[in-house]
């Protein structure tokens, strides 16, 4: 007959008794234990990570609240004159043929004629894909032109030039004179920025609402440009008309 197994009287130097009296509580410390890692550790990382979440989401809060009241709290006209005098600084449309219009409405308030103009080679296609800015859909926009008036009123139409909305920069400037006409020839450009720009707005904070000094002295001067109406320019606006004459020789 086979003999019961049977424990030792001492296991690790205690006595048996001793060791299945303190089973129970060693179960159930290895339960917690294994419970710990298993729920309650995951479940308090949760936890903490919901508060991370709320706390963010109660700063992006605030944090937009104060930008309402600062707006709030300005001049509604003068933001949104200035926000048109900074919409206007740039071409509404990427057309060459348009900044000539505008540069010719100019022009013909001082009695000079654009006697011919082209496109600046490889100007236009590079900032089109590289922009000229860090951002992406800015182009520089140049266009080389002849313009050719009375010689007294040079002065005058570049101060024009330089004090018209969109912003027109001056890069080339030579002159030739005839009597008195004279013939000026110029690079002209400006800028046109593409709707689609995407601007990060998550991370405008309320500093960045309020301009600074350079920006407001920026606004100041630009208040006192001329604004150039695009839609005055015919390009791309002509039509056809047929006109019908008689045969002054039919019978």
């Amino acid at each position: 007959m086979k003999e019961s197994f049977k424990l030792p009287d001492k296991i690790f130097g205690l006595d048996k008794f001793l060791l299945i009296l303190f089973l129970p509580l060693i179960g159930l410390i290895l339960v917690f234990l294994i419970s710990l890692n298993l729920i309650l550790i995951p479940k308090a990382n949760e936890i903490e990570s919901v508060d991370e979440k709320i706390n963010k989401n109660n700063t992006s809060t605030n944090k937009i609240n104060e930008q309402i009241k600062y707006l709030a709290s300005m001049d509604q006209e003068e933001l949104q004159k200035n926000a048109e005098y900074l919409d206007n600084a740039v071409l509404r449309n990427k057309k060459s043929y348009l900044l000539v219009e505008i540069i010719r409405e100019v022009a013909n308030k001082f009695d000079y004629q654009v006697e011919s103009f082209s496109l600046v080679p490889g100007e236009l296609k590079d900032n089109e894909s590289k922009g000229t800015t860090s951002l992406e859909n800015v182009v520089k926009m140049p266009i080389d032109l002849s313009l050719s008036g009375p010689k007294n009123k040079s002065l005058e139409l570049i101060l024009a030039l330089e004090k018209t909305l969109p912003i027109l920069f001056i890069e080339k400037f030579e002159t030739t004179t005839n009597g008195n006409i004279l013939k000026l020839d110029l690079v002209v450009y400006s800028y046109y920025i593409s709707d689609e720009t995407n601007v990060d707005t998550s991370s405008i904070t309320l500093s960045d609402l309020i301009l600074s000094k350079e920006e407001s002295a920026l606004v100041e001067k630009i208040s006192g440009f001329t604004k150039i109406e695009e839609n005055q320019s015919n390009v791309g606006t002509s039509e056809f008309q047929q006109y019908q004459r008689e045969n002054p020789f039919s019978l």
